[in-house]
């Protein structure tokens, strides 16, 4: 079967037009919903990023935590009658 050009993006655009409208993006708001999406999308992996940064500095201090802990421990808080 030979399907020439014009045919070929007459049935290409039929179907973007259905797909568009199965996912909701059809009518006039469409722009503004995908640049809601983007928007959406650039939130999140900046937050992943925050996030991710807050748990490795959490951490760091905890660690530091234990070992001045650790350390007064040994040249103050450690003196035991013996």
């Amino acid at each position: 079967m030979n399907i020439d050009e014009i045919a070929l993006r007459q049935i290409i655009r039929e179907e973007m037009k259905s797909v568009l409208k199965e996912v909701g993006l059809h009518d006039e708001d469409a722009g503004n919903d995908v640049r809601d999406l983007r928007s959406l999308i650039t939130d999140w992996r900046g937050m992943k990023k925050v996030v991710w940064q807050t748990v490795a500095r959490a951490g760091t201090v905890f660690v530091l935590g234990l070992l001045m802990l650790g350390a007064w421990s040994k040249l103050n808080g450690g003196d035991s009658p013996e």
